[in-house]
């Protein structure tokens, strides 16, 4: 089946992403599960996935909802503390760097964004 990738529209084009004031879970290992969510508006998509460190940079772990009537996608993906690296998926074929994140170089002359999530143990301190 070939993909045809549509054309990007930069002034279309909005990512946010922000870490859930998701409380934490107890985990038996003692590690608390926390939460990142992730959002990008791209009402243009057919499909809008995230991928990264935290689930092998698979395209097919976590997609994203919608579009909603702004045309945004969003996913909470629960994570342990930690610092992880993720790229936007848009229609299985375009690998989108969130701009509202950090990021940092990826080793194979790209960047990747990165979201760090915090135990709730340590936030406030």
């Amino acid at each position: 089946m070939a993909f045809r990738a549509p054309i990007l529209k930069p002034t279309l084009f909005a990512l946010v992403m922000f870490i859930a004031g998701c409380p934490s879970v107890p985990r038996p290992d003692g590690a608390n599960l926390t939460a990142a969510s992730f959002s990008v508006a791209y009402p243009d998509a057919r499909s809008v996935s995230v991928a990264g460190s935290f689930n092998r940079w698979d395209t097919n772990s976590h997609a994203l909802s919608g579009p909603d009537r702004q045309g945004r996608w969003t996913v909470t993906v629960p994570l342990p503390p930690g610092r992880y690296e993720y790229l936007f998926v848009i229609d299985g074929t375009i690998w989108v760097l969130d701009p509202a994140a950090p990021s940092v170089d990826n080793g194979l002359g790209d960047r990747n964004s990165i979201v760090t999530v915090e135990d709730d143990r340590n936030r406030g301190k």
